[in-house]
């Protein structure tokens, strides 16, 4: 007979659980690396669907919806299809260097989506985080967790999008991520995002119209900084421009143009493979 629940356990129930859970492991001497690999799908508490959406590890990072100070969004990278329409519950904890004490930071909650699903939690302080303890569907799924940079990597030609300076034009055509690949992925309030480079003076990445390739070139967020982040049903994201527009006025999409030899460019109406990337958190 398959354990079930009508509803999704409560965020309290979630975090007793990975606490008491975390003291006993530590009690019995076992050393945990982080709170994602504790099995508990024997207990009838977190069982809601018959059986797990997914084995893979979700890519968890953070940020703050809007303005400056603690965090208060977990942003997941990696949902997979089968996930979709699930409930999500999230505990944002620290750890101590021995991996003996365990600190809630904030809770949160969402439900998952195909693709990149962004959790509202409580505010938290982002340089005290070690890891995200995650329920999908009433089911343990194991998180990795980094401090807020992402790569984009092209589908087209497997390589990472580079920027190299102020002056250098946005282009897929590096084989691995170091600083000139790394962007803050910055959630905008009216619910586009904006890409600032890490590699260009941490300007913020340009779309000024059909002709002219992406550049981080400005220091402030403008319509020409300002995207619409599309989940695709691959799993990969396309990237919609705010500013420059077709006949119709609907948003283009950036494309790595010439099947990636060339520099990115907004200047298409559809995604196909040119216009598909991988949201990679570095």
């Amino acid at each position: 007979m398959n354990a079930r629940r009508g509803r999704s356990p409560r965020v309290a129930a979630l975090v007793a659980a990975v606490f008491v859970a975390l003291g006993l492991a530590g009690l019995a001497g076992v050393a945990v690396a982080d709170a994602t690999q504790l099995t508990v799908a024997s207990n009838p508490l977190f069982l809601q669907n018959a059986s797990r959406c997914t084995n893979a590890t979700i890519a968890t990072t953070g940020f703050k919806n809007s303005g400056t100070g603690n965090w208060d969004r977990v942003r997941l990278v990696g949902v997979p299809d089968a996930c979709a329409g699930l409930p999500i519950e999230l505990t944002v904890y620290h750890t101590n260097s021995g991996g003996t004490t365990y600190t809630q930071l904030a809770t949160g909650t969402g439900d998952a989506a195909l693709g990149t699903v962004v959790a509202v939690a409580t505010a938290y302080d982002s340089t005290q985080v070690t890891g995200v303890a995650l329920l999908i569907g009433g089911w343990w799924v194991p998180t990795t967790w980094s401090p807020g940079g992402i790569s984009l990597r092209s589908f087209q030609t497997g390589l990472y999008v580079t920027a190299a300076g102020t002056g250098s034009s946005l282009i897929a055509s590096s084989s691995g991520v170091g600083t000139h690949e790394q962007f803050d992925l910055i959630n905008n309030v009216d619910g586009s995002v904006s890409l600032r480079a890490h590699g260009a003076s941490n300007h913020y990445v340009t779309a000024a119209d059909q002709t002219s390739p992406l550049i981080a070139n400005s220091t402030g967020i403008g319509t020409p900084q300002k995207f619409n982040l599309i989940n695709n049903p691959d799993g990969t994201i396309a990237l919609q421009s705010l500013q420059v527009v077709d006949t119709l006025g609907v948003g283009m999409y950036v494309c790595a143009e010439n099947a990636g030899a060339s520099p990115l460019i907004a200047n298409r109406t559809w995604i196909r493979e040119w216009e598909e990337f991988y949201l990679v958190i570095d």
